[in-house]
């Protein structure tokens, strides 16, 4: 049967060892605290990231873009062109600069005559 002293030393040892695990015990925990905390991050990260992968234009999207403002731009160019006003003033931009360049050569014909 052991002693007192044998018995009193054994629960030293066992409330050192006991100590010695709740230190290791809270050291885990903190770690596990670290470890959820870096998850939860993570977790963010990825939902964000899912949310601007929805967001980007796929390279079909991006060509359907630019045929759409292709087309728009060729037919305003068009309707441009063939507007009426325009070709009326153009003609009659051209027949007065005709006008003023054959009003110069005369002039001159008239100096140098």
């Amino acid at each position: 049967m052991p002693t007192t002293d044998e018995l009193h030393a054994a629960d030293k040892e066992h409330a050192v060892a006991i100590a010695e695990l709740r230190m290791r015990i809270d050291g885990h925990d903190e770690a596990l605290e670290r470890h959820e905390r870096h998850m939860v991050k993570l977790d963010e990260t990825v939902t964000v990231l899912r949310e601007t992968i929805g967001r980007v234009a796929t390279k079909e999207d991006i060509s359907d873009l630019r045929k759409d403002i292709g087309e728009k731009f060729d037919k305003q160019l068009s309707d441009a062109h063939n507007s009426v006003p325009i070709k009326l003033t153009l003609i009659t931009s051209g027949a007065m600069f005709l006008l003023a360049l054959i009003g110069l050569v005369v002039d001159l014909m008239r100096h140098h005559a």
